[in-house]
């Protein structure tokens, strides 16, 4: 029992020594251009005049990388004087001032645009801020607001308010029409970080909606023109394990959303709510080769509506099958692909893909079961190419030539900014 205590009190003085031997009293930044040091180390868990933990470091690494001012980074310790540490984090910075283009064609074949300018590391500490106009069929415009470090380094504060008009397409069994469509909102959320791997979010808003028709069939139990004003509510759930490293990446990730309309809609229902959820896994091959695979589940209750929240879309799930070819008030879609990069120097690399896209959705007033029917289904492979800049925040110019493999009857191409997913 004697020699019992006497071990005890050995090891209680080897774990302070050890912890006075990893005291760190500083913590440093190098290689920083626009961002604050107080703005990062604002995120970090490992705090100065602490003893040093290396998973703390780790996580703090993943922690950084996520923010849009940096590129890559690693960590280094210096011996101080008097058994003392300084905590080094190297910092390859982005640039986050990033434009916006995007151009395509609209269901009456008219060209559409889309300019925008955003800043996603507005004075140097985190911010969002951003703004764009829109060309399609009709202006509009909008502008974004986001804290990140709202009250603390957990809590992000974001802000949408947008005006939106377009022609709006719809097909039902009594014929079909266009709707000059009108889309008014200012929404506002508020997430918040439990860890490094959770967060949840919270949000509502204020939307006003105009309809009126513009071509096409008069059809029965749909006004020519209809107004209204609706409130939202948002709940979601985020689970993120991504490590990124440049413009790879490895790990899972997983957000769930569910949203509540009030108001009443062009059909007259009172109120509808909507679920959804995209799970995507990523996985590094060797240096050079990168797996992906996503998978997209919605569901809304506003079954009678001619304008239902869901479509199949290029820009959305399915690469090559056109601009909103169809709607609906469910859907799945799976996208997988494989990224391998054939260029790389300095600040630029190119990147070959090969994908296979796939979906389906359950039309206005069908059954659940027509989600998988074959005539609601898509299937559409191709090739891509992806020219990156390392160091500029989503700078990927996306070129994807997806062809249907129901027949090799329909192909076209995508383009875009950012990886597709």
């Amino acid at each position: 029992m004697r020699y019992s205590i006497k071990l005890l009190i050995l090891l209680l003085f080897c774990w302070e020594g050890l912890a006075q031997e990893r005291q760190l009293s500083h913590i440093h930044f190098k290689g920083l251009k626009k961002s604050k040091p107080q703005y990062l180390k604002r995120l970090l868990t490992q705090k100065k005049d602490q003893p040093y933990d290396s998973i703390k470091v780790k996580n703090d690494l993943i922690l950084l990388l996520r923010e849009p001012a940096v590129s890559h980074a690693y960590t280094s310790l210096d011996t101080l004087a008097g058994g003392h540490y300084r905590l080094n984090y190297h910092i390859e910075e982005n640039k986050t001032l990033i434009p916006a283009v995007d151009l395509w064609q609209t269901v009456n074949n008219a060209f559409a645009y889309h300019l925008g300018l955003t800043d996603y590391n507005f004075s140097g500490r985190g911010y969002t801020v951003g703004g764009f106009f829109r060309q399609n069929n009709f202006p509009g415009f909008g502008l974004i607001l986001e804290n990140n470090n709202f009250m603390s380094a957990k809590t992000e504060l974001k802000v949408l308010a947008q005006q939106l008009e377009t022609l709006e397409p719809i097909m039902v069994a009594d014929g079909s029409a266009n709707f000059r469509y009108r889309f008014q909102s200012v929404d506002l959320s508020l997430g918040r970080e439990l860890n490094l791997k959770h967060k949840i979010v919270i949000g509502g808003g204020i939307l006003g909606e105009r309809y009126l028709l513009d071509g096409g069939e008069d059809i029965v139990g749909i006004p020519k023109t209809f107004s209204t004003t609706k409130g939202v509510g948002k709940l979601g759930y985020t689970y993120d394990y991504i490590q990124p490293y440049y413009y790879h990446l490895s790990g899972w990730r997983s957000q769930t959303y569910a949203t509540h309309v009030w108001g009443k809609s062009i059909t007259q229902n009172n109120t509808f709510y909507t679920l959804e959820n995209e799970t995507s896994y990523f996985r590094r091959i060797n240096s050079l080769g990168n797996l992906a695979f996503r998978m997209q589940l919605g569901i809304a209750r506003n079954i009678n509506s001619p304008f239902p929240p869901f479509a199949i879309d290029n820009n959305r799930n399915v690469r090559g099958v056109g601009n909103i070819v169809q709607r609906g008030n469910a859907f799945w879609s799976l996208n997988t692909e494989y990224r391998h990069t054939l260029f790389e120097k300095g600040w630029f690399a190119v990147q070959g893909n090969v994908f296979i896209d796939l979906a389906g959705i359950q039309p206005v007033n069908t059954s659940f079961n027509t989600l998988f029917a074959g005539k609601n289904q898509y299937q559409y492979s191709g090739l891509g190419l992806r020219l990156i800049h390392k160091y500029i925040y989503k700078a990927v110019l996306r070129i994807d030539y997806g062809i249907n493999l129901d027949g090799f009857k329909n192909a076209s191409l995508v383009f875009g900014i950012d990886q597709f997913f």
